[in-house]
This record gives C-alpha cells, structure tokens and sequence, in this order.
C-alpha cells in the first residue's frame, strides 16, 4: 500500500523538482494542489527586474506576467526567512509564486519551515498536544509544573490511543473503557467535589473578590412621559373646578357637549312655516337697526 501512494505522489508531480516533492511530502492533498499551481506559475510566468542588498537581506523585484506587475521579494539567505508584497502566504498560509521562484534561484530543496502554516501539513494532528484544560498547539502549552507536564503527556497517549482503535474491533474498544472506568472508581473516593464558587475560580485562574464595591444602577422609566394615571374621583374633582358650558344637544349647562352628552339625542320640535318668518323678520329688522346706528356714528 506504502508503494502504490508513492506512485499516485509521483504521478501528481508537475516535475522532478525537489522543492514540489517536498511540497508533496508535506501538505494535504488539497493545499498540495494550490501549492502546485503557484510553483507552475513561478516557473513560466516570471522573471526579474532587479536586485540589491541591505542588511544581510537580498531585495529581488520579480514582474509576474500574468498580473502584468512587479512585486518584491525579501530574502534572507542566513535564516532562509521570506516574504512578498503580494502577501498570499499572511492571508493563505501557503508560500506564493514569487517566494518559490527565489527559492528555485538559490537552488533549496525543501520548504523552510517560515513559509507554511503547520495547519495545512499532514502531520498536524500529530503534533498537537493537550493540557488538562483542552487542546492547544505545541508552541501554546503553558508549562508551569511537572503535574501539568504529565497531563499532556497523558493526553497525548490518549489521542494516540485513540488513533489506534480505529478499524479495530468492538472488544478493544470495550476493554479501554472497562479500565478507564475502574481508575476512576478508585480516584473518586480521594477526590473531593468543587463547589461552583471553586469551579468558577479555576475557571478565571483567579481568585475572586468577596468584597462588591459596585452598586446596582438607579431604575429608569423609559417608557411614556411619566405622569401618574388619574383615578376617576380624581377625574371627578377636576371635571368639577372647570367652568360649565352650553350643551347644544340637551339645552342645559353643564360639564359636556354636543359630543359626549350623557343624554340620548333630543329632537327639536317641528317648527310652523310662520314662525319661520318671524324669525327672519326678527333678524332682518335687527340687521337694520345695526346698520342705523352705524350711520350714526359715522
């Protein structure tokens, strides 16, 4: 099986260069082929533009045909450290045609390890490793002391173990949580349980303060203009201190109108056609005798 996956590796290869077998060798199979069409790129699509030093780093200017621009490379012989103004490998973690051009100038065989992210290599589970808190990468464990040193050994063997498990069969299985079970019965008797105020504290890493200075903010309304709501012998007393009016539906002075009359509607009467003319009459003499006193005064 080891032979055949080499031959589909080899297969793949878009040549005989060390630099793409090293790729090969180290990437997913999915990032291998955006690495493979970057070094594609870097062997037709480029040339140089210039070059010149400055302390203890080589500033090469390379012109990428097919953006029809010029980018430029940073390299440092002594560290093999490497980096590009089109900054593919700070967004995507995988060196860019510039980078690797320069890397085939100066004749490397292998991919320093300053121009991939471990994320994207095949062996990225396996150099993960764990605390007693959860996983974390190799370069982030925080190593205090030697207990917390065994709790990621022990984890390790466990991701270990359990990578081994797969494709076994059922009994394995059951066996490593049979065992895993009775270590547990014999340390809980020596364990104490936490209280939640213990579990909190070993949650933040820090004690807390039983001392509140703090105090609780003052309750705002922030709804409606605040006025309190009347009551209806409230309602009454104000109703009453009002001046009465003219209701034009029951004839009677009073606290309301035509609109809100306690009431039922009142008809008015009929009225005959002479007083009807008298009416007018009244009103056409009144008109009359205003005008009258007009001329008067004037």
């Amino acid at each position: 099986m080891r032979v055949s996956h080499v031959k589909i590796i080899e297969y793949l290869l878009f040549s005989k260069s060390a630099l793409e077998s090293d790729g090969a060798r180290l990437f997913t199979h999915a990032v291998f082929e955006e690495f493979q069409e970057e070094y594609k790129c870097s062997t037709n699509t480029l040339t140089s533009r210039g070059f010149s030093e400055s302390n203890n780093m080589e500033l090469n200017t390379v012109k990428d045909a097919l953006r029809n621009r010029n980018f430029i490379v940073q390299y440092n012989p002594g560290t093999l450290e490497s980096s590009c103004t089109c900054k593919l490998f700070e967004r995507r973690g995988v060196p860019c045609r510039h980078i690797l051009w320069i890397y085939l100038g100066n004749g490397l065989e292998k991919i320093p390890e300053s121009s991939f992210a471990k994320r994207w290599t095949k062996n990225a589970l396996r150099d993960i490793k764990s605390n007693h808190k959860g996983c974390v990468g190799v370069g982030d464990v925080d190593i205090i002391d030697k207990k917390q040193i065994e709790m990621t050994k022990l984890w390790s063997e466990v991701h270990e173990t359990m990578g081994v498990l797969i494709g076994r069969e059922k009994e394995h299985v059951e066996d490593l949580c049979k065992l895993i079970k009775e270590f547990r019965e014999k340390l809980l008797p020596s364990v104490s349980p936490m209280t939640k105020h213990q579990e909190l504290e070993e949650l933040l890493g820090c004690a807390t303060n039983n001392e509140i200075t703090i105090l609780p903010p003052k309750i705002s309304k922030n709804k409606g203009s605040g006025k309190r709501m009347l009551s209806n012998k409230a309602k009454a007393v104000a109703c009453a201190s009002k001046p009465k009016r003219m209701c034009n539906n029951c004839k009677q002075m009073a606290h309301h109108d035509k609109r809100n009359c306690p009431n039922p509607f009142v008809e008015r009467p009929p009225q005959n056609v002479d007083d009807e003319e008298e009416e007018e009459e009244e009103e056409e003499e009144e008109e009359e005798e205003e005008n009258e006193d007009d001329e008067l005064e004037d």
